[in-house]
């Protein structure tokens, strides 16, 4: 889909496609393997606890949806908190966002990748799987948006 100044940008269908896969490829291949190690093995307990998770990502995205609508300048969580509360507090917001809300998770996502691949080609190790995607994903998406 391009714009009217004939750039390039992301369909709507791209965009559900790529949620529902993110999605699906981190709550069922990931998170489901640790509520099972966890002990929590009744179909009905996990049904619910996805349910609860649900609910509550369901309830933040439209928290966000509503004060994007209110507060409509780029910037969004920083923004957000820096004019809400505080701007220290926007601050710190972003300063944690970027070690532990976005690197912890691509780093988790590496290392399941890795262990995945591992149980089908033994001897690699999972860690050196996971940098090689890590650093393979970050040349793809440092060369744009095509």
């Amino acid at each position: 889909m391009k714009n009217k100044n004939n750039i390039q940008k992301i369909g709507l269908l791209t965009a559900i496609s790529y949620v529902i896969a993110n999605m699906v490829g981190t709550g069922v291949f990931t998170s489901l393997g640790f509520q099972l190690a966890g002990g929590v093995t009744d179909i009905a307990a996990i049904m619910i606890l996805w349910l609860m998770g649900g609910i509550i990502a369901f309830t933040g995205a439209q928290v966000y949806g509503e004060i994007g609508s209110v507060m409509p300048r780029s910037g969004g969580e920083y923004h957000f908190l820096s004019e809400l509360y505080h701007p220290a507090l926007g601050f710190m917001s972003g300063f944690f966002s970027m070690f532990v809300g976005f690197a912890a998770p691509i780093a988790l996502a590496a290392m399941a990748l890795g262990a995945y691949f591992a149980n089908v080609y033994t001897g690699i190790d999972t860690r050196y799987i996971a940098a090689a995607v890590i650093v393979l994903i970050t040349v793809v998406h440092s060369t744009g948006v095509r």
